[in-house]
C-alpha cells in the first residue's frame, strides 16, 4: 500500500495548514475558542483525512474521504472571507490563500479521479 506521507496532494494540504497557524495567530484573543479554533481544525482535518483515506478498504470510501477534505477546504475559505470583512485580516493574506486554495483544489480533485481499488484486495 502506498504511503499518504508520499503524496503531494498531502504535502501541499500541510503547507496550508502551517499557513493557516500563522495567519490566525495574528487573530484577536478573543477568537481564540472561536473562529481561531475552527479555522485550525478545518486545516489540520485536511492532511489528517488524506491519511486516513489511505487506509480505507474500497475506492468509494478512499473517494469519499477526499470530498470530506475537499468540504474542509471550502470552510477554511469561507471563514477567511468573514475574518477579512472583521478585519482580522488583510486583503493580501486572503489572495494568498485564494492561490494555495487554486493551486491545492485541483489536485484534491485530481487525486480523488486516479485511486484506484487495492490490487487484490477483491474490494472497489
Amino acid at each position: 500500500m502506498a504511503t499518504f506521507k508520499g503524496l503531494d496532494v498531502f504535502q501541499r494540504a500541510i503547507l496550508m495548514a502551517k499557513y493557516i497557524y500563522t495567519i490566525t495567530s495574528q487573530f484577536p484573543d478573543k477568537e481564540r475558542l472561536g473562529m481561531t479554533a475552527e479555522l485550525q481544525r478545518a486545516a489540520v482535518s485536511i492532511p489528517a483525512i488524506l491519511a486516513e483515506g489511505t487506509s480505507r478498504r474500497t475506492t468509494k470510501d478512499r473517494q469519499h474521504a477526499v470530498d470530506v477534505a475537499l468540504g474542509a477546504l471550502n470552510e477554511i475559505y469561507a471563514q477567511l472571507l468573514v475574518a477579512r470583512e472583521l478585519k482580522y485580516l488583510q486583503e493580501s493574506e486572503v489572495k494568498r490563500f485564494e492561490r494555495g486554495y487554486d493551486a491545492l483544489r485541483p489536485k484534491l480533485i485530481a487525486y480523488q479521479r486516479s485511486i484506484q481499488p487495492h490490487p487484490d484486495s477483491g474490494l472497489q
